[in-house]
This record gives C-alpha cells, structure tokens and sequence, in this order.
C-alpha cells in the first residue's frame, strides 16, 4: 500500500502546531509572506498582508453589529456568489469568534427562508443582485442587512462601511471551536445544518496541500462556491496553506473558463463530473491552448473514469481525485509520487482510518463493496453535529464509525473507489438536491396531489432531476406550466428537468414508491427544452 501523507508538516511550519483556527492560519501567512499576492478578482490583486487588513476591517464591522461567539455574539450568515467581499466576510466572521452560516446563493423561496430563519443570524450579508430573490426577514431573527455593492440606504447597511471600520485586534478562536454552518442536502428529511470546526478546514486543507503538492507558486482558478466545503476547504484553505493565489470568478462558465484560467495565469484548476464532461466536449480553442501551457494540476471529485487519462493527455496535466463530503473532508487523498490509479479517489488520508462495511457493519474484504466508514484519528476534524437535530447526529455514527451512506471499494493497495450513494438523493451540477424538499415544494402547486422526486442518468456524469406528479382531483397538468412554476420558487439545479404526469402513482408497499417502474425518460414523459 503506498504510503499516505504525514499531514502535520504545512500547519507545523506555518503557525507552529497541529491544529489551528482559520484567522491563526491566515495572520501567520501574511505576517510570513505579506508582499505575496492572494487574491485576483477582475484586474485588481491583493497581496496577503492587504487581504489580512481587509479582514480585520471586516471583522471590526461585523463585530460592531453584534457579531461574536454563541450564545451571546451574532452569527453572520452570507447569501453571496464569490466575490472579494465573500472573502473577507468569511475570515472576519470567523476572526471576531462568530460562526459563518453559507446560504446556497442559488437558492430562494420557502427553502431559502427555512434557512435564514434556522440559522439562528442576526446579520445578513449579500449583494444588490440578490434582493429580488430574499425572503421576507421579517420572522427570521435578521436585525442587519449589509448590502456589499451598495451604500447604505434606509432598510440596509452598505458594504463600504466595513472599509471605514477599526480592525478589530480581540482573540482569535480556537482549532475546535465552530467556524461555519452548511446546509446538507436531506434524504429521508429537510436540509441537516452540518456544524464545521476550524480544525477541519485546517487540518483538511493541510492535507489536501500536501497530498497534491501545492506551492507558494500556484494559483488556483477559484469558482467553486464559497458556500460549499470545496470552496472553502480544498481551493481557499488549501491556497492559503500553501501561500499561493486566488484566481477568483463569480461562478462556473463554460464560455470564460479558460479565458478566466489564462487571465489568472492559473496553475491549478477543480471541479466536478460534469466540470470534466463539458471541459472534454468542448472543440479545442486557442484560449485552452494558451491556458495550459501553465497549467500542472487538476484536482476533480469523484473524476469521471472513461475521461481520466484523456483529459490527463489534453490538457498535459495530472489529474488527482480526493473523496470527502461537507461533514468529514477529504477523507481520500492522492499519494505524492504515485500514479493515481483510474477510478480511485485516493488512499485514507492521516486524520481518518477507513473501512468499506456489509449492511451488518462486517467488514468487507479488498474488492468487495460495501459503505464507507470513517472513524477520525484526533478531535475536531469532523463535523461537530447537525444542529437541531441530535436524532440525525445519533444516527450516522455505527459503533465510533461515521456512516457516510456511500458505497465504494478498496483494492489490495488500499486505494479506494467511490461507486454511488446508498441513499436517496440527486447531485446534479455539484449540488446535492433533496428529493424529500423537492417533493414538499412540489406538492404545493395546486394542481399536484403527490409528487415524486428522483435521479436519472445524465450524460454530464451526473444525474437529472426527474419529477412524476399525479394532479389533483384528476385535473389536466401541463408539465411546461409546472416546470415554470418550479422555476420561479427554487434553485436552478432543484428544477425538474424531466416530468411525468401520471394517474396514480405506483406503490410496492403502502407508503413506499416504485421507484425503478419511474426512471424511464422516454415516451409520455416531458422534457425542459434546452
């Protein structure tokens, strides 16, 4: 079995120990190399010791509305693409102790507002772009609305306040103590709040550091959301670990990634599935040409396998997959030195021992499939729990294991190779969509009276939403009318891309769908054009 990686070195050389909160990480960074450059964004660059500044002013602006540590201090909750005040948002709210709560920016309506209010935020940052699409605060506990691309107005704070304010110079908060809220994607349930230590973000990224061999020298192309883990932890932390650049963009696009990549001159570049399908079906441009001639390194999760190797030889770069999900991240990293065999996501990385388990929680022998389960190797680089919810904190530990639900296998070297998820929800476009949410939201159309919500095969190598409605009271429902519905109550990826209209819906026990009588796309079933 190849060796993992120590992963203690990148944190030891940078702040001295093993573990560290997010502020630690990046006061020790700018004070080593502050004339170095971290941030790109539109023709503008700041080197780390001004991004520091910035975060300190954001932090004393946060700080004077209220935010803290719990129970007394505000959390700060954030409903923003990527941008530079995204950033400083981020670091200032985990500077000043308080937790950063990532609301989906793609997301809006009744779920939106479920999460404003479950939050727990007194403040709210977002942009000018996304007013349109906020809930009524009125019920949810937000006392401050900073608009960052606005000045400030009669029901809104602006963001160039937080220019004007002191930096704040209080304590930094500690490697375990809670650095931000993600919203998990429920399969039986509503979203889970999945509560993440600054120890996971710096320990994660540490590893994922090392294990892909960052340097001082690379910069990243930055567009995977800063409201999900991999925005955070495997391209921010990561980048700030390692003392390179943020190529930073507002979101994915086809069109502009390799003009993006070539303006940043990136040397490191991430995605998903889909990411690779559309990178690979793309004609070869003189924008891609001109972009991987500084190109190294890409870093894809779970990476398609049939594209591995081709795209290795496109692009003349190593391609590396790592395995991990918001809760426990990366729980698989690739191995310096080795050649990362296609198909698997990496080898255990140093803060989890792993096994693949039988339903029973036997463990399986090499080539078997079973579950993943992880059991962490020291304290705070997993989740801290799911707030609100002890029953589903309870229920995803087996024994001192934590049960990631997804099926896989490892092989007589110990690489592991992701298969599928064992439970029942959709990843489309890197979002996870909760089929349970989806059904609820559907089921308030008036003309739905039972709605059912799956995954069909995608040929981006991920999944389509498809939705089978039966209408009320035996009325006529036109799928084009609903799907334009949907659209404008939820998230883009959420929107169903196939409906099926049927009478009833078909039942193998009472209470229970059959769900393989419903994945067909075919005849009767409507299709989004597009």
């Amino acid at each position: 079995m190849p060796a993992a990686i120590r992963g203690t070195g990148r944190l030891m050389q940078l702040v001295g120990a093993e573990n560290a909160s997010t502020p630690q990480v990046f006061r020790a960074r700018a004070e080593q190399a502050g004339g170095r450059v971290f941030l790109k964004w539109r023709g503008v660059a700041w080197g780390y010791a001004e991004a520091w500044e910035e975060i300190r002013r954001w932090a004393g602006f946060l700080r004077g509305l209220g935010a803290g540590a719990d129970p007394d201090g505000s959390r700060v909750a954030a409903y923003l693409d990527n941008r530079p005040e995204t950033v400083w948002t981020l670091f200032g709210a985990h500077a000043v102790g308080s937790i950063y709560v990532a609301l989906n920016r793609r997301h809006k309506g009744a779920i939106l507002a479920d999460h404003v209010r479950r939050s727990r935020a007194r403040i709210l940052v977002t942009e000018a772009s996304s007013l349109d699409s906020l809930p009524d605060l009125a019920g949810t506990g937000v006392r401050s609305l900073v608009v960052v691309d606005r000045a400030s107005g009669r029901d809104w704070i602006g963001g160039d306040e937080a220019r004007r304010a002191a930096p704040w110079t209080g304590a930094e908060p500690g490697p375990g103590d809670p650095a931000t809220i993600m919203f998990t994607s429920g399969t039986t349930g509503r979203s889970k709040a999945a509560v993440i230590p600054h120890n996971q973000l710096c320990r994660g990224a540490a590893n994922l550091a090392e294990a892909v061999e960052m340097t001082p020298d690379d910069v990243f192309h930055a567009w995977l959301p800063l409201f999900h883990i991999a925005g955070q932890l495997h391209v921010t932390m990561t980048t700030v670990v390692a003392g390179g650049a943020l190529g930073l963009v507002p979101r994915f696009s086809a069109s502009r990634f390799w003009s993006e990549v070539r303006g940043s001159r990136a040397t490191v570049i991430s995605g998903l599935p889909a990411t690779a399908r559309i990178l690979w079906e793309k004609a070869v441009g003189e924008e891609e040409r001109a972009a991987t001639s500084h190109l190294r390194l890409g870093i894809f999760g779970p990476m398609t396998p049939e594209l591995h190797r081709p795209l290795e030889e496109r692009l003349g770069v190593r391609i590396a997959d790592t395995y991990g999900m918001t809760e426990a991240e990366p729980l698989t990293v690739p191995v310096p030195g080795f050649v990362q065999p296609v198909g698997s996501c990496g080898v255990p990385g140093p803060d989890f021992e792993i096994r693949i388990a039988a339903e029973d929680g036997a463990w399986l022998a090499p080539g078997e499939r079973g579950e993943i389960l992880a059991r962490p190797r020291r304290r705070d680089v997993l989740f801290l729990g799911y707030e609100g919810d002890e029953e589903a904190t309870r229920a995803i530990w087996r024994d001192g294991w934590f049960r990631t639900g997804d099926l896989a296998w490892q092989d007589e070297d110990g690489w592991v190779y992701y298969v599928d998820r064992l439970a029942h929800f959709i990843r489309r476009r890197g979002e996870n969509v909760s089929a349970w949410e989806l059904q609820r939201l559907i089921e308030e159309h008036p003309g739905v009276a039972e709605a059912f919500v799956l995954g069909v095969p995608s040929p981006m190598g991920e999944e389509e939403v498809k939705a089978v409605v039966v209408p009320s009271g035996g009325a006529a429902l036109d799928p084009a009318e609903l799907h334009a519905w949907c659209s404008g109550r939820m998230a883009g990826f959420m929107v169903p891309h196939f409906i099926e209209v049927r009478d009833t819906m078909p039942h193998i026990l009472v209470g229970k769908v059959d769900k393989e009588e419903l994945r067909g796309v075919g005849e009767g079933v409507w299709e989004a054009p597009g």
